[in-house]
């Protein structure tokens, strides 16, 4: 998310945003992932809800993280985020919802005063 997150509640736009899948049968050419670039411009790239788990678009990736289900994710892709080569609409294959075996979270360490990117972010900014 070259955005970041901060809580507002919007829904925030980015021509850079980009989903990818690590290994398996799309990664091609000793790449180790296939990378699925935003469609359709920059708008809906990521839901930054502070109530729920992490969302690409509305639909292309979604991780509730709810409290009934905090291991649900569903994709659907094409509209926000470009589908996989053979027209698969779906980050996990033929299934559109699955139940997360792990999830990884990286995020940056900063030192006490060191500007920590995009914490001057905007809510609704128009750019």
């Amino acid at each position: 998310n070259p955005k970041g997150w901060v809580g507002y509640g919007e829904a925030r736009g980015s021509i850079a945003a980009f989903l990818f899948i690590l290994g398996g049968k799309y990664a091609k050419d000793g790449a180790p992932a296939i990378k699925l670039r935003k469609v359709g411009g920059p708008g809906l790239a990521q839901m930054d809800l502070p109530e729920s788990g992490p969302q690409f678009s509305p639909d292309a990736l979604v991780i509730n993280m709810d409290q009934g289900n905090p291991r649900a994710a569903r994709s659907k892709l094409g509209s926000y985020y470009e589908r996989l080569p053979d027209g698969t609409n779906s980050l996990f294959g033929k299934d559109a919802g699955v139940q997360l075996k792990d999830l990884k979270v990286y995020n940056g360490v900063y030192e006490e005063g060191e500007y920590i990117p995009f914490t001057d972010a905007e809510p609704f900014a128009l750019y």
